[in-house]
């Protein structure tokens, strides 16, 4: 076992260096080139691993200035500019083809007709494995060049009509995109508020949203079709949405909202019950801020979470933050066993123990991590 380890990791080595492989390079003769010896199964699981290591998904295209090409300088696709052996083997291994990042290039520069048929092929190699999705739509890039913000549909249409095989997708806002998602497989999904209008996905576990979540609850009931819903995570949310979120969700477990944003406009009823929740993620309130203080206090007073086992809060306290969380604490019908502090880049230095002390009062305990 320890031989193939390290005639793996010799491999790997020898595989990072592709990139700067040349077709113009005399090829090596086969009977020197040991990796030529390798079975098949044992080159397929080099692949595997290279994938694999790679952070985010594989990218097809490549977007610069005013230009769009193929990525063929990275895996997977750079296995099939070795040999006719490597090629034959990538193509036959369908795992390797089941992670893709799109990058949407909308109205860059007029398509070329094997864009949207590359990347056919490229799920067509995946065979019915399911598949993990990065979809970027490059707005950035052509509102900088004056470019119109409209997705290509084309490959759009591509990646929805197999949506089926969809397990783990992270889609930033597509301009102009709501399609209905019927998603039987989905298990995990990241993606913008307007992009949850329609989406069908009964086996989805984790839910991050980015941008400003509202959502709407008529009659107590999640217009999102998710019952499996255990771990949900918001860029911002006011008092109410997080309410009715907790509320929508008889199987969530975990939630962490990033920015507590103010709300004027109408309230939830309470109490709010959740029997399986055990973990909520807050920012500390900024206690300069009358209305941010009242929409923590709005929190506890509408929720009954006895399953709650933490309630982690990011940011260096201060004693007025303190202050208002032991308000909080104290209009929660439920008690809450642990509090834990992130600092995030502040020091734990400049944490001063004071400031939490009296939290001991009502809680079994406090921690903090910098």
């Amino acid at each position: 076992m320890k031989a193939f380890d390290k005639r793996s990791m010799k491999l790997l080595r020898e595989i990072r260096t592709i990139k700067s492989f040349s077709c113009s390079s005399p090829p090596v003769p086969t009977e020197l080139a040991y990796i030529h010896r390798l079975p098949a199964e044992l080159l397929q699981q080099v692949f595997l691993l290279i994938v694999n290591d790679i952070p985010g998904c594989p990218s097809i295209f490549s977007l610069e200035y005013n230009t769009i090409s193929l990525n063929v300088s990275n895996p997977p696709l750079v296995f099939t500019r070795v040999c006719r052996l490597w090629r034959a083997v990538a193509y036959s291994t369908p795992e390797v083809w089941s992670r893709i990042l799109v990058a949407l290039p909308g109205k860059v520069k007029p398509w070329k007709p094997f864009l949207p048929y590359f990347l056919q092929c490229w799920l067509a190699r995946s065979v019915r494995l399911p598949l993990t999705l990065w979809i970027v739509d490059d707005f950035q890039n052509r509102k900088c060049n004056w470019i119109e913000p409209v997705a290509d549909s084309r490959l759009l249409d591509i990646l929805l009509s197999e949506s089926q095989r969809w397990e783990t997708v992270s889609m930033s806002p597509v301009q102009g995109w709501n399609p209905d998602f019927n998603t039987p497989q989905l298990k995990a999904l990241e993606c913008n508020e307007s992009n949850l209008r329609n989406i069908d996905a009964p086996k989805l576990s984790y839910l991050r949203v980015d941008g400003y979540f509202c959502l709407t609850v008529p009659n107590g009931q999640s217009t999102l079709t998710c019952r499996d819903l255990c771990h949900i995570r918001l860029r911002a949310a006011s008092a109410p949405a997080i309410c009715s979120t907790i509320a929508s969700f008889a199987h969530l477990e975990t939630i962490v909202v990033d920015k507590i944003i103010p709300f004027h406009f109408g309230d939830v009823p309470a109490p709010i019950s959740n029997l399986v929740l055990e973990s909520m993620t807050l920012p500390l309130p900024f206690y300069f801020l009358e209305d941010t203080r009242q929409e923590f206090i709005k929190i506890f007073t509408r929720l009954h979470l006895p399953m709650l086992r933490k309630l982690t809060l990011v940011g260096a306290p201060e004693k007025l933050q303190v202050d208002c969380l032991l308000a909080m604490l104290a209009v929660a019908s439920f008690q809450v066993p642990v509090v834990e502090f992130r600092t995030g880049t502040a020091p734990l230095s400049t944490v001063h123990k004071n400031n939490i002390t009296s939290l001991l009062s009502v809680v079994r305990e406090v921690t903090y991590y910098g």
